[in-house]
């Protein structure tokens, strides 16, 4: 991604260690902490598809989840069950996308979410219920054709705020650690931290002034996923200081989300898993429609609700651990400017209302998003303000309609067809399955017949989160997952 003199600029001031070259840590004011806690409903999706127009060597650093996601764009559109569910698959956007666009620094590029209806309006006069979407590609539920005409959305649950800011009060500062720690800025605060880090001698920092744009920030995600240092990445990506992220994120997982339920927890997903016998080195599972689009489902979890819900702080990624622990020990009212902006950081909502039904996770999305935000006409031109969200062309504003829904893109609640068939690698690579392709893979791998076995295994929750996990830090997502249950129980 090419550097752009002319992108909004915002100046931080460091604590660097003069000779080791690392950042102690950054002083700084809200909307550089605004843009931080943003980077928590962002989309695993999102994260995949603005980290791959960086360098090729990034994309390490995101595990397997780069080829799910590729897998999904190569997929076959016979493969899903209407036409615009991959799109609302690779660009999901949570209740916050159009709020984060008033950030100073704003790395997702993605428009405003627009809203489309019918391109033949008088649908919903014969019908009485219009639909709208997200995506131009839809298809109208009550004519059959499709839903690209745009309409307008006026969203009366935003306040202009006049005392500035997105999440924090602009008047707040802040110092941000090395690692993402985001403490209210105090001098008993940088005291304390140079003391936790065991600087006694101040003549071997000094302070300098940083200028930060959006190529920053996206170095410091990148470092952010990629060591434990993403402050020292931004500003000194070649110290030697830089460590990586290490191989555990902390207490396992299953034992954290023992609390974990939803009204799809107790569901089971069948996957087939073909092993060599002789080195138990996997070799590729093949799996059924709902249990790939479990997984093609990683994309629309909010980073937020990965770390938080799912991972319960312990991910791989310690500095996205801290910032999480910041939203989550910051006061509303005196830092954080509301319960509800609070929420959004920490448990983001996706717009689309439905969900698969394979999704297992409790993933949440806004509850009534056009429930609630449709809008009426009577007869008499009547206008109920609590009601009105969209716009509808002047000739129609005479109109009466009951109500404007969210259209509801999955058949029998699924995204994919039935009953379609997958082959699977260990590092997310997901293609329609074929007995050509899995002879194919055992040719190239040079495996004997005699020398396989296969095993079927349920996954559930505890599961899925393990190889969500594993998906996030390694290209071998079902050898650091499943497999490991498989070889234990060998033994």
């Amino acid at each position: 991604m090419a550097s752009n003199t002319s992108q909004p600029k915002l100046s931080i001031k460091l604590m660097v260690h003069k000779v080791e070259k690392r950042v102690i840590f950054a002083e700084v004011h809200s909307d550089f902490v605004d843009t931080l806690f943003s980077i928590m409903t962002l989309p695993i999706a999102t994260i995949v598809r603005l980290l791959r127009k960086r360098h090729n060597e990034k994309l390490k650093r995101i595990g397997s989840l780069n080829n799910l996601y590729q897998s999904l764009l190569d997929l076959p559109m016979n493969c899903l069950s209407s036409k615009e569910n991959k799109w609302m698959l690779l660009n999901p956007r949570t209740s916050s996308h159009d709020l984060c666009r008033k950030l100073t620094l704003n790395i997702n590029d993605q428009e405003p979410t627009k809203y489309f209806i019918c391109q033949d309006f008088s649908c919903i006069r014969l019908y009485s219920t219009g639909y709208a979407s997200t995506c131009n590609l839809a298809i109208c539920s009550n004519c059959g054709k499709t839903m690209n005409r745009e309409t307008k959305y006026e969203d009366l649950t935003v306040k202009d705020d006049s005392d500035g800011g997105v999440f924090v009060y602009n008047l707040t500062t802040f110092i941000v650690t090395d690692d993402l720690r985001v403490i209210p800025n105090s001098p008993g605060s940088s005291i304390q931290l140079l003391c936790e880090l065991g600087i006694t001698d101040v003549s071997c920092l000094d302070n300098i002034s940083f200028n930060i744009g959006v190529d920053q920030i996206f170095n410091l995600l990148e470092g952010a996923l990629a060591s434990k240092n993403p402050l020292t990445c931004m500003v000194f990506p070649g110290s030697h200081y830089i460590q990586g992220l290490g191989v555990s994120g902390g207490e396992p997982l299953v034992k954290n989300l023992t609390k974990v339920t939803t009204a799809n927890s107790s569901r089971r997903l069948k996957l087939k898993v073909t092993m060599r016998k002789s080195t138990t080195k996997f070799l590729f599972a093949e799996g059924d429609y709902d249990f790939v689009e479990f997984l093609f489902g990683f994309l629309e979890i909010p980073l937020g609700t990965v770390i938080g819900k799912l991972l319960n702080g312990a991910s791989i990624f310690l500095s996205l651990n801290n910032l999480f622990s910041s939203i989550f020990s910051l006061g509303v009212g005196e830092y954080i400017k509301s319960n509800e902006l609070k929420n959004m950081l920490l448990q983001p909502q996706l717009v689309q209302k439905y969900l698969s039904v394979n999704q297992i996770f409790p993933v949440t999305a806004e509850s009534s998003l056009l429930g609630s935000y449709c809008h009426s006409y009577s007869k008499q031109g009547s206008f109920f303000a609590s009601l009105t969200r969209f716009k509808m062309p002047k000739k129609y504003e005479r109109e009466e309609f009951n109500d404007v829904r969210f259209k509801d893109s999955r058949i029998n609640g699924r995204y994919l067809n039935a009953p379609a068939k997958f082959m699977l690698t260990d590092d997310l690579v997901i293609t329609p399955l074929s007995s050509f392709s899995s002879i194919t893979t055992l040719g190239k791998l040079k495996v004997p017949l005699n020398d396989i076995e296969v095993h079927e295994l349920s996954i559930g929750i505890d599961e899925g989160v393990e190889i969500l996990d594993a998906s996030l830090r390694s290209f071998e997502a079902f050898t650091e997952s499943i497999l490991k249950r498989i070889i234990k129980v060998k033994n």
